[in-house]
């Protein structure tokens, strides 16, 4: 990404966590990113666009500050709230304050809503790497591997959603990643990988 472009990503991304995509006009963004209009448009048609390219930008964030946590990861359990906190986290977090936070988790549009699936796939991809060590122990529980990824960022996203707060986020996640271990090892207690 180019330095306008993702200076231009980044503001709408806090102006779209502040006010929603419904309520920002794209000369809002343009002011935000200190650019012309010309510009922004030349870089993305149209705000659909930008909506789409904004969650995109931030699942890549995500991504990559769960990869670097993963590094000093020694445990499955270790490794989901890694998972849960730079990603589930660090978007409610976003959103939290929002004055439309449905217009944001709706994807406010078409192009939004499938840069939304696409986002949600890496995330049961990146489940599904994590729980492929356990593919034995999971099976052997009645689940599959993608299965158990899916079920666990089913309910991780909702939870992004429902949550009264951050807390409350925190004890959601907390049963979740209880229920996962459950079913790769058989007890809520600590398994090292590997």
């Amino acid at each position: 990404m180019t330095d306008t472009r993702t200076k231009i990503v980044d503001a709408a991304t806090r102006t779209f966590a502040k006010y929603g995509a419904r309520k920002t006009a794209m000369a809002d963004i343009a002011e935000a990113a200190g650019v012309s209009r010309q510009t922004l448009y030349a870089l993305f048609g149209n705000k659909d666009d930008l909506v789409a390219a904004t969650i995109t930008y931030i699942a890549e964030q995500n991504f990559n500050n769960v990869e670097e946590g993963l590094k000093a990861c020694t445990s499955l359990e270790e490794e989901l709230d890694v998972y849960f906190t730079k990603t589930i986290v660090s978007s409610f977090e976003l959103i939290e304050g929002s004055e439309d936070p449905e217009d944001i988790m709706s994807g406010h549009s078409d192009a939004g809503r499938k840069a939304i699936e696409a986002v949600k796939a890496q995330h049961t991809k990146l489940v599904s790497r994590l729980l492929a060590p356990h593919k034995a122990q999971i099976e052997a529980s009645g689940h599959t591997v993608n299965h158990l990824a899916h079920f666990c960022v089913t309910c991780a996203r909702g939870f992004k959603y429902s949550a009264r707060n951050k807390r409350d986020l925190n004890v959601l996640l907390n049963a979740l990643k209880t229920s996962v271990l459950l079913a790769v090892n058989g007890s809520g207690k600590r398994r090292h990988v590997a």
